[in-house]
């Protein structure tokens, strides 16, 4: 859980910039080596509570070399485009960034309020 514990710093409910920052900090360090889909944020200030997805940055993991299919995919125009398919086991906490900036935040689940007690 992130919370903003004095006023003068960004909160992480309102600044997905500080979020994804402290985030990906503990990801490479104290979280390093889990399955990001066993991760959940959640990021609290005044306003209140809000959990928030976790979205891996793809051209982050494709830079690391980690895992990933490529084939070509028929696009507008009769153009191909490539098709990267990545196996959601291999996303895993030190091998790619996350971002959290497209999510607006959602109520906690009762299963991640549950964990946080």
């Amino acid at each position: 859980e992130l919370r903003q514990a004095e006023p003068e710093f960004a909160s992480p409910v309102k600044s997905a910039a500080a979020r994804d920052q402290v985030l990906n900090r503990l990801l490479e360090s104290e979280l390093r080596g889990l399955p990001l889909n066993a991760l959940r944020l959640v990021a609290s200030d005044q306003t209140g509570e809000f959990e928030y997805e976790l979205v891996p940055d793809i051209h982050d993991y494709v830079q690391r070399g980690n895992r990933y299919k490529v084939s070509p995919e028929r696009a507008r125009r009769g153009r191909h485009v490539e098709r990267v398919e990545i196996d959601s086991d291999n996303l895993i906490a030190g091998r790619v960034r996350v971002d959290t900036v497209h999510d607006a935040g959602s109520p906690v689940s009762d299963v991640v309020r549950a964990a946080l007690a």
